[in-house]
């Protein structure tokens, strides 16, 4: 028997790039609320970024190099990713230019069986 859960709760987050975080909404946060760390990663094909969960074990196992590993922040209301070197490689890689906008805003999907969040860059919201 193959199952799928369905899941009640909002799917969508959004994700905000600023020139020096990556924020996460409520909604999107949720899925990190027990990670330990977070890969972020680029599709630069189909304009996608990625937020990976890493729990404590994975990060531990010694297969992921540990300069890659970043802390995310949970809060009440929302996650943030501190990483100028992450934002500016992402900024580079899809022409964001925060000297003429403040931050750019997009809609994101958790994708459970991978444990991703997937964000994709090709309509702002």
């Amino acid at each position: 028997m193959s199952i799928e859960w369905i899941n009640p709760k909002e799917i969508h987050g959004t994700v905000t790039f600023y020139d020096s975080n990556i924020t996460l909404n409520k909604t999107a946060s949720e899925f990190f609320n027990d990670a330990y760390k977070v890969l972020v990663g680029i599709d630069r094909v189909h304009k996608h970024v990625v937020i990976k969960h890493i729990n404590k074990e994975e990060a531990l196992r010694g297969d992921i190099v540990k300069s890659n590993l970043l802390d995310v922040s949970i809060k009440a209301s929302y996650g943030r990713i501190n990483s100028k070197k992450v934002v500016n490689e992402i900024a580079d890689s899809f022409n964001f230019n925060f000297k003429n906008t403040n931050n750019y805003k997009f809609k994101a999907i958790w994708k459970s069986s991978d444990r991703i969040l997937e964000i994709d860059l090709n309509e702002e919201v």
